[in-house]
């Protein structure tokens, strides 16, 4: 082979390995993610350091918008993954499988300047309810007008799990404002002295609002741990039938990996 001709394969060559490049970057699996609001810090945060410790594997698009979303959109075939902050129901469509990935607590929290310090189940529920519709009497508040009861959109799983476990299947009142995500409840208690709402005990340990206890026990990440506190969920990462891919190895290394426990124990519990 001549010099010529010896440049002009080479070229060849390299123009070849050049073209693969953007090839090979587009090739990168991208794993979507819709649902709760209550679990997007965690699962983002996992996202993150499952790239760090896995790099140029995968990349990630997480949305919320509420736990019945993720499992719609899971269902529909429109994301990888949904995010769901309550148990299955037997409304959800077939053929979903549900992995727990974490237990959280589920805070009723109300503004630092009213410091309710505990109610009893039947407190819980009658405020809930809406039966009770005064400050007056309760232990600890400093107000004494009408509450302002703050829910959650119908869509939210930590509202489904809120009304089965600490309002024994009963629903909140219609008189509610609805808030369509964890961190717009927090703010509005936040900024309403008479305002009682209800939180992950992520959003609660931020400081930012006062956490109630539940029949004499506290709600933040110790008690939950330690299982004291009764008032507890679980985060689970959702696929239609089984998950296989890229899917399924993130959701095994947040299952099993000491990496993501670590994280996940910062301000959640582990399961397992």
């Amino acid at each position: 082979m001549n010099r010529f001709r010896r440049i002009s394969a080479a070229l060849m060559v390299a123009g070849v390995l050049v073209a693969a490049a953007p090839a090979a970057a587009s090739a990168l699996s991208t794993i979507t993610i819709s649902g709760a609001t209550a679990s997007f810090p965690l699962v983002s945060l996992l996202a993150s350091k499952y790239n760090k410790v896995h790099p140029h594997k995968v990349k990630f698009k997480i949305t919320q918008g509420g736990a019945q979303i993720g499992v719609n959109d899971v269902a529909a075939g429109r994301v990888t993954i949904g995010d769901v902050s309550r148990d299955p129901i037997a409304a959800d469509p077939a053929g979903l499988v549900f992995y727990p990935i974490a237990r959280y607590g589920i805070c009723m929290i109300t503004n630092k300047a009213n410091p309710v310090s505990s109610l009893t189940t039947a407190q819980a529920i009658s405020i809930f309810t809406g039966k009770t519709r005064t400050w007056a009497g309760l232990p600890g508040a400093t107000q004494s007008g009408t509450i302002d009861l703050i829910s959650r959109t119908s869509v939210a799983g930590v509202l489904t799990n809120f009304q089965t476990i600490l309002l024994e299947g009963k629903k909140v009142s219609t008189i509610a404002a609805e808030e369509p995500s964890e961190g717009l409840m927090r703010q509005q208690v936040e900024s309403d002295p008479a305002a009682i709402g209800f939180v992950s005990n992520y959003q609660a340990d931020k400081g930012t609002v006062h956490a109630i206890s539940l029949n004499g026990t506290a709600c933040n990440r110790t008690t939950v741990t330690s299982g004291s506190y009764t008032g507890t969920a679980r985060f689970y990462e959702v696929t239609k039938g089984k998950a296989t891919g890229a899917a399924s190895a993130f959701i095994g290394w947040i299952i099993h990996s000491a990496a993501a426990k670590k994280i996940i124990a910062t301000q959640w519990v582990p399961i397992g």
